[in-house]
């Protein structure tokens, strides 16, 4: 009742504040020119890779400030920064009267197809902040990095037959081996690139190793005494003249992610970009504290937890805000020590010291 009531008055706040023409009806305030909404504007439109609400905004209703508007429309989505490919927009404003309302059936609505989509307005339950419990179905990670005490390297890439600083797809590449008797013609070997150096972000003698960051995968096409050619056969950041080349190591899984389950808890020590103090989002591989030893399976996910106010700064966590549940990650790879996981939901940035949990209190 409490987010009716709610919702009802910040709909009409925002109505009034739109439109300059009143009526009375029976007492109470109902706008007569709420946002004018184009007759080519569907009630629904279903979110596109790179859409955000500003874009939306100005598409269907005229002008990208409204995009406040829209998100109050919208009350399911969190944060408007965020917004997902697959959900779904409605442009109905309402009235006072009747507040605006997502009723999805999964029909067509003005060509924009709505896909097995369900939203249902309903009065919270009492219990903590949980969200991202829906299952995906399976889909295939890339996890290209890894952490190792030490690497076991065979050369380095030497030349390649373009000019290009930046090797990719498709380029011819000469290595340097230190035993060229280690591959053969079709063998698949990788290029690799050295990280830093990774402790536990709260006990800093907790060591785990070096980062290393999976660049491309080559197939070999050529083998002499001094040199080996080989074909870059998939890469995953720009690879350059001095990486070094190893075994293959897998790069892939295909896992379907559900709401965590057990009583695992968790940090945060790493995550895969260059930079360990940018901040990581959807689809980035990370690094947990938690592997084999501690019962850890692939498939296994958690609950990413922050405790704050941001308004106190975003690095500022009381451990007596109950649990904030603000993305989800999905385990893709484990080891005796850690294990390395992919976000797959996220509704603040994330960082390394995050804790991670598979209960939420």
């Amino acid at each position: 009742m409490l987010r009716t009531l709610l919702g009802s008055a910040l709909a009409a706040a925002l109505l009034m504040s739109a439109s300059p023409a009143l009526a009375q009806e029976g007492g109470v305030v109902v706008a007569t020119n709420a946002v004018e909404l184009s007759d080519s504007t569907p009630d629904r439109y279903v979110i596109q890779t790179g859409d955000t609400l500003w874009d939306i905004s100005s598409r269907f209703m005229g002008d990208a400030g409204y995009w406040p508007r829209l998100w109050s429309f919208n009350d399911y989505i969190t944060n408007p920064h965020w917004i997902y490919p697959g959900n779904v927009i409605v442009f109905r404003p309402g009235t006072l009267l009747d507040p605006p309302g997502l009723e999805l059936d999964g029909g067509a609505q003005d060509g924009y197809i709505v896909d097995a989509a369900d939203f249902e307005l309903s009065e919270p339950e009492c219990g903590p902040d949980i969200n991202f419990t829906s299952a995906y179905p399976a889909a295939t990670y890339t996890t290209a990095s890894m952490l190792a005490d030490e690497l076991e390297l065979w050369g380095e890439v030497k030349y390649a037959k373009t000019g290009a600083t930046h090797l990719g797809e498709g380029d011819l590449v000469y290595l340097r081996m230190d035993d060229p008797d280690l591959v053969a013609c079709g063998d698949v070997i990788a290029v690799y690139r050295e990280g830093r150096k990774v402790r536990h972000p709260d006990a800093k003698d907790l060591r785990y190793g070096r980062l290393y960051h999976v660049v491309a995968e080559l197939r070999v096409v050529h083998t002499t005494d001094e040199m080996v050619s080989a074909v870059v056969r998939r890469s995953f950041r720009e690879m350059r003249r001095g990486d070094r080349v190893g075994p293959a190591y897998p790069v892939t899984a295909k896992l379907p992610t559900t709401a965590p389950k057990g009583d695992l808890d968790g940090v945060i020590i790493a995550r895969s970009g260059l930079d360990q103090y940018e901040l990581a989002a959807t689809g980035e591989t990370v690094f947990l504290d938690r592997g084999r030893a501690d019962g850890l399976r692939v498939g296994n996910s958690f609950f990413i937890i922050h405790h704050r106010d941001e308004n106190f700064g975003v690095d500022h966590e009381d451990l007596a805000i109950p649990d904030q549940v603000v993305g989800r990650v999905v385990v893709t790879r484990v080891e005796e020590d850690h294990a390395a996981a992919i976000v797959v939901d996220a509704s603040r940035p994330i960082a390394v010291g995050d804790a991670v949990s598979m209960t939420v209190e």
